[in-house]
C-alpha cells in the first residue's frame, strides 16, 4: 500500500488563474491522530507524480508516493506530505513563466500567489503539517522546475527548499539566471538537475543558474553536509517523467535528510555522475561560451 491520496477541487482565483485540482499524498500511518506533524513539498504537474508500482504507464507517471514511501520506510526521510497541484492544461506555460516570451507566458506571480494564499493554507488547516519554511519545499520539472525556482526564491520566508529538476531556464532569454544573481542570498536549499541526453540548451542552461547561485554565495560542496546547492547531471537522463521519476529519491534525500541535514554526494551512485562544475581531475570547468541553440519542442 502506498499511503493514501485525496484530492481537491480548488476554485478559480481569478479570470487569469484558473482553479485545478490539489492531489495530497500521505504516508502510511498518518491517520495515526498521535503521529507528529509533518514537512510537505509541493509540486507542480501533479497529474503526473501519483501511481501504483504495477502501471503500465511507467514513463507518465513519476510513481512520487511509491518513491517517497520506500524511503520512508527505510528511514532514509522523515515522513512527509506530498502535494502535487494540477497544471492548466493550454494555460501551463503561462502560469509556470516568471515574463511573457514570445507572445505567452509570464503569469508566475499569479500561479505563486494561487499556491501562497489558496493551496498553503486549504493543505495546512486539513492535515497536520509543520507550516514553515524550514519544512516546506518547492519543486517541479521543466516549465515546473522554471516556477520552483522563480517562486522559491523569491518567498524564501514560505519555502525553505528548491527542486528544480530539468528548469527551462531558456525562458525570456535565461530571465532565472538574472533572478538567481540578484535575489538576496537566502537559508533555502536548492536541488538543481538536467541529464545528459537532454538538449545543449537545457544543459547549458542549468550551467548557468548554478553558476549565478554560487557567485551569489550558494555553497556547493559535493563532499559537505551543510551544502546548500547541488547540482546533478544525469547520465541516462531524458527530458521525460521517467528520468525526472528516478532521480526524484535523491532530491528527497537532499531537501528532506532523516537527521536534519543534506547528504554528501555519494560519487559512486549512477545517477550522480560527474560534478558539472568539476573536471576528473578536479579543476574547475567554465560554463560554456557557445551559442545558445534554440529551445527544445518539449517544454
Amino acid at each position: 500500500m502506498c499511503g493514501r491520496v485525496e484530492v481537491h477541487d480548488l476554485p478559480d482565483l481569478s479570470a487569469d488563474t484558473p482553479g485545478r485540482k490539489v492531489r495530497v499524498w500521505m504516508p502510511n500511518g498518518y491517520a495515526d491522530a498521535s503521529a507528529p506533524r509533518l514537512p510537505v513539498l509541493y509540486l507542480q504537474d501533479g497529474q503526473n507524480l501519483f501511481g501504483s508500482p504495477r502501471s503500465r504507464a511507467q514513463t507518465a507517471c513519476w510513481q512520487a508516493n511509491a518513491t517517497a514511501l520506500k524511503l520512508i520506510t527505510a528511514g532514509t526521510i522523515p515522513p512527509l506530505i506530498l502535494v502535487g497541484v494540477d497544471n492548466a492544461g493550454a494555460e501551463r506555460a503561462d502560469d509556470y513563466t516568471p515574463v511573457a516570451w514570445k507572445g505567452k507566458g509570464g503569469r508566475a506571480e499569479d500561479y505563486a500567489d494561487l499556491l501562497v494564499s489558496e493551496v498553503k493554507p486549504l493543505v495546512d488547516r486539513t492535515y497536520r503539517t509543520r507550516p514553515g519554511p524550514e519544512s516546506t519545499a518547492l519543486g517541479g520539472s521543466s516549465l515546473g522546475g522554471l516556477f520552483a525556482l522563480y517562486a522559491g526564491l523569491r518567498m524564501p520566508d514560505v519555502f525553505g527548499g528548491i527542486m528544480a529538476m530539468s528548469p527551462s531556464v531558456y525562458w525570456g532569454e535565461d530571465h532565472i539566471v538574472g533572478v538567481a544573481e540578484q535575489v538576496p542570498r537566502s537559508n533555502v536549499r536548492i536541488w538543481l538537475d538536467v541529464g545528459q541526453h537532454e538538449t545543449t540548451t537545457m544543459r547549458t542552461g542549468l550551467r548557468k543558474v548554478h553558476d549565478a547561485l554560487t557567485r551569489n554565495g550558494w555553497r556547493s560542496d559535493r563532499a559537505s553536509r551543510r551544502t546548500a546547492l547541488r547540482t546533478i547531471e544525469d547520465p541516462d537522463g531524458h527530458h521525460d517523467e521517467a528520468s525526472w521519476g528516478r532521480r526524484f529519491a535523491l532530491a528527497l534525500r537532499f531537501l528532506f535528510p532523516a537527521n536534519g541535514l543534506p547528504e554528501p554526494a555519494r560519487a559512486e551512485h549512477p545517477a550522480y555522475g560527474r560534478s558539472s562544475r568539476t573536471s576528473p581531475g578536479g579543476r574547475s570547468v567554465a560554463a560554456s561560451t557557445r551559442p545558445v541553440p534554440r529551445c527544445p519542442k518539449r517544454s
